[in-house]
C-alpha cells in the first residue's frame, strides 16, 4: 500500500511522519518532491531515488541551488520549470543529454520568443501548453520537425481555434483541450464527431451543471478533477455508460470518500493523509 501512497500523499505529510515506511521511488513521483526530502532521514524507507523523475518534478530553483547533484537531463527537459539559463548550467554530475522536443514542450512559450536561434522542436511546441499561432508564424531556423494538428488542437487556448477556422484543426485533440467549453464547441465547425468520454474528462464542471441534457460520459467525469458527490447524484438523462468507482474514490474530494466504502482508488487521493492509513 504504502510504495502507491508515496506517490500520491502530501509531501508535508511525509515531512512531518519521516519514520513511516516510505517508498524512495515512488515519492520521486511525488509532484511535491524537492531536494529537501531527498536529503531527509527516512529511516524506514525502502528503494531508491529515481533521478530522472525527481529532475523532472523538482522545482527548477532546486536545480539552480544544487548543481552537484545527479541530475537527469531527460527529465529536466520536462520539467515544466526549464529555462534556457538552466540549460546552459555546469552540472557536473548530470547524466544523459538535453532533450529539446521535450524542453520545446516544457518551456515557457516567452523562452522561445527570445531564443528564436535554439534547436527547438515543432512536435514539441505543438504540445506546449502556452502554444499561439504566433510563434507557429515566426522564423525559428534551427526548429526541427513539423508542426502536429491533433496536438496544436488540443494544447493551444480555444479562443484561438475560434479566432482561426480555416486552419486544420483536429476535433479529437480539440474534445481533449482543458480550455473547451460547451459554448465554445457551439462556435467551432470542424469535420468529424466530438469524443464525449474525452470532453467529460476535461469540461469545466460547471458546464455539466448548466447543460445536464447532454451526452456526457459517466466514466469520463469520474476522472474530472472538479467531480463531486452532488454531480454523481444528478439526473443526466443523455449520459453514456456508468461511474467508475475507483477513478471517483481518486478525485472526489477526500472527505466524500472517507464516508463511504472505497476501492484502493483512495490511496492515490491528493487529500490522502497519515492517519486515513494507519
Amino acid at each position: 500500500m504504502l510504495p502507491v501512497v508515496s506517490q500520491s500523499i502530501n509531501i508535508s505529510e511525509v515531512i512531518e511522519n519521516p519514520h513511516i515506511r516510505w517508498d524512495r521511488s515512488n515519492l520521486s513521483l511525488n509532484t511535491g518532491i524537492s531536494v529537501a526530502v531527498t536529503e531527509m532521514d527516512l529511516p524506514m524507507a525502502t528503494g531508491e531515488w529515481n533521478w530522472l523523475d525527481v529532475s523532472r518534478l523538482v522545482p527548477v530553483q532546486d536545480i539552480i541551488d544544487n548543481p552537484h547533484l545527479p541530475w537527469d537531463k531527460r527529465g529536466l527537459s520536462m520539467n515544466t520549470g526549464i529555462t534556457v539559463a538552466v540549460t546552459e548550467m555546469d552540472l557536473p554530475m548530470a547524466t544523459y543529454d538535453w532533450n529539446w522536443r521535450n524542453i520545446s514542450m516544457s518551456i515557457n512559450i516567452e523562452e522561445v520568443i527570445k531564443y528564436t536561434h535554439l534547436p527547438w522542436s515543432n512536435e514539441g511546441l505543438s504540445m506546449n501548453r502556452g502554444i499561439i499561432i504566433a510563434i507557429m508564424k515566426m522564423d525559428l531556423p534551427m526548429a526541427t520537425g513539423e508542426w502536429n494538428w491533433y496536438h496544436l488542437s488540443r494544447y493551444i487556448n480555444i479562443e484561438e481555434v475560434i479566432a482561426q477556422p480555416h486552419l486544420p484543426w483536429d476535433i479529437s485533440g480539440l474534445s481533449m483541450n482543458e480550455s473547451i467549453t460547451v459554448d465554445s464547441m457551439n462556435k467551432i465547425n470542424v469535420a468529424g464527431e466530438w469524443d464525449w468520454f474525452w470532453l467529460s474528462v476535461y469540461i469545466d464542471i460547471e458546464d455539466v451543471i448548466t447543460h445536464p441534457n447532454l451526452p456526457w460520459s459517466k466514466k469520463g467525469l469520474s476522472l474530472n478533477t472538479g467531480i463531486s458527490v452532488a454531480i454523481t447524484e444528478m439526473d443526466l438523462p443523455m449520459a453514456i455508460d456508468e461511474w467508475n468507482r475507483y477513478f471517483l474514490d481518486k478525485y472526489l474530494p477526500i472527505e466524500d470518500v472517507r464516508n463511504n466504502d472505497h476501492t484502493d482508488g483512495i490511496l492515490m487521493n491528493s487529500g490522502l493523509t497519515v492517519d486515513d492509513i494507519m
